[in-house]
């Protein structure tokens, strides 16, 4: 199987309501009212390398919907994620509590995991190889941001000192009301009594504008990984149990990582867009049980699709 993910970050994900507020409303003559509609979110352009990365842009934004279009170049791909910090909760903290999920002992690693579900709040951010852009969009309400190529120290401000691994943005103001993009294709977490599952449809189209909505109890993301033409969900399930019962003798059905939306706290929502080759793919989210620190997807969090 490739290597999906760096363990070093969990990622985050997306915001609030997509939709905005309010809609303005403009006098156009005394005996009649124009409604303004609204445009689309600003689109942020961020390439993202192995020296880091740069959103452009003022600092403070104003509230509301931004879409960051994230690109490539880099071979292995990238994790860009987007998140927030609870009130009260330092970096510092979070950074331990990240080092400290990942100890053999599990007595120390799963308290860290809950630890972190509570402490950040996960607001998106895109899974990106050089096969092209995935964008994300989110709502931001005033506060502060963080948005990381797996760093969780060293923030920067702006782009006046060059590339960075962490940047910290400032939302304040008033807000600026936009139309959140079309989409095409809902996903849904859900908690379910056999565990938490995907809902989505089974075929997808190329251009994808993909919808997740989170009512699971833990952060989830959206991974889609090319397979061998015909798999289906047993045998993704059937490779997962063989991993984790030390069985080598069941085919590998993943072929590549092609992009994605990374995770997304309980009751959030967010957008992301991606263009897909025709074929068949799996959709996972590999953000760990803060129950048994096994990642979701070797726990049924996962679905087969074909894009035509």
């Amino acid at each position: 199987m490739p290597t999906l993910r760096p363990l070093c970050v969990l990622t985050a994900a997306l915001v609030a309501p997509l939709l905005p507020a309010a809609t303005g409303v403009a006098p156009a003559r005394p005996a009649a009212a124009a409604v303004s509609v609204p445009s689309r979110p600003p689109v942020v352009p961020v390439e993202v390398t192995a020296d880091g990365f740069c959103a452009p842009g003022p600092d403070p934004r104003p509230p509301g919907l931004v879409t960051f279009r994230v690109t490539t170049p880099d071979p292995s791909g990238h994790w860009w994620a987007l998140l927030r910090l609870r009130d009260g909760v330092t970096l510092e903290q979070v950074n331990q509590e990240f080092a400290d999920s990942y100890s053999p002992d599990p007595a120390v690693a799963l308290p860290a995991l809950r630890a972190i579900y509570r402490d950040v709040d996960f607001r998106g951010g895109v899974s990106v190889t050089p096969a092209g852009p995935v964008s994300v969009t989110s709502h931001f309400e005033p506060g502060t941001y963080y948005m990381s190529d797996t760093a969780l120290e060293g923030a920067t401000d702006g782009c006046g000192t060059g590339l960075t691994h962490l940047q910290r943005f400032r939302v304040a103001g008033e807000p600026r009301h936009a139309r959140p993009p079309k989409v095409n294709t809902v996903v849904e977490a859900q908690a379910t009594d056999s565990g938490q599952r995907f809902v989505m449809p089974g075929t997808w189209p190329r251009k994808a504008s993909v919808l997740l909505r989170n009512r699971a109890r833990q952060p989830h993301e959206v991974i889609i990984v090319r397979v061998v033409p015909g798999t289906t969900d047993a045998d993704v399930a059937r490779y997962f149990d063989a991993l984790q019962n030390g069985d080598t003798s069941v085919p590998d059905p993943f072929r590549e990582t092609v992009g994605g939306m990374l995770a997304v706290s309980p009751g959030r929502e967010g957008i992301f867009q991606i263009d897909l080759p025709p074929g068949r793919y799996a959709v996972l989210s590999f953000v760990r049980n803060p129950q048994t620190g096994v990642k979701s997807a070797f726990e049924g969090m996962f679905k087969t699709v074909t894009v035509r």
